[in-house]
């Protein structure tokens, strides 16, 4: 199903949806209710919020997973900045890539609960 909304919403709605399943975990979760496809930049970007490590002192963040669907080639720096600065804000900033190499799959953490990420919940528990 084609979204015809703008491509920050898609992306804002996307880690909405992580916010709430990590504020209200829900054992039956929807398949793909993390991931997203953007034909319009031709990436399939994925975002979860967790603790990492995962343990109850780990740190608030976001995992932010983005490829190309073809896995041909990974996605370009400009890509990389639409799709962080539309779902974290100025918090996109703070994003950190992890290392992936030669990979195809660029991968950042970002932290959860930062002023500027547009996020209205955070979790203190």
């Amino acid at each position: 199903m084609d979204d015809s909304r703008p491509i920050e919403e898609q992306v804002l709605d996307l880690r909405h949806r992580a916010d709430e399943d990590f504020l209200h975990p829900d054992g039956m979760r929807q398949p793909g209710r993390h991931q997203l496809d953007l034909p319009e930049l031709g990436l399939r970007v994925s975002v979860t919020r967790s603790r990492y490590p995962n343990r109850p002192d780990g740190i608030d963040q976001y995992a932010v997973t983005m490829s190309r669907p073809e896995l041909d080639r990974p996605p370009g720096n400009q890509e990389v900045e639409i799709v962080l600065s539309s779902a974290f804000g100025a918090a996109a900033g703070m994003a950190v890539e992890r290392s992936g190499g030669s990979s195809r799959i660029r991968m950042f953490r970002v932290p959860a609960g930062v002023p500027g990420n547009g996020q209205s919940v955070s979790a203190t528990s």
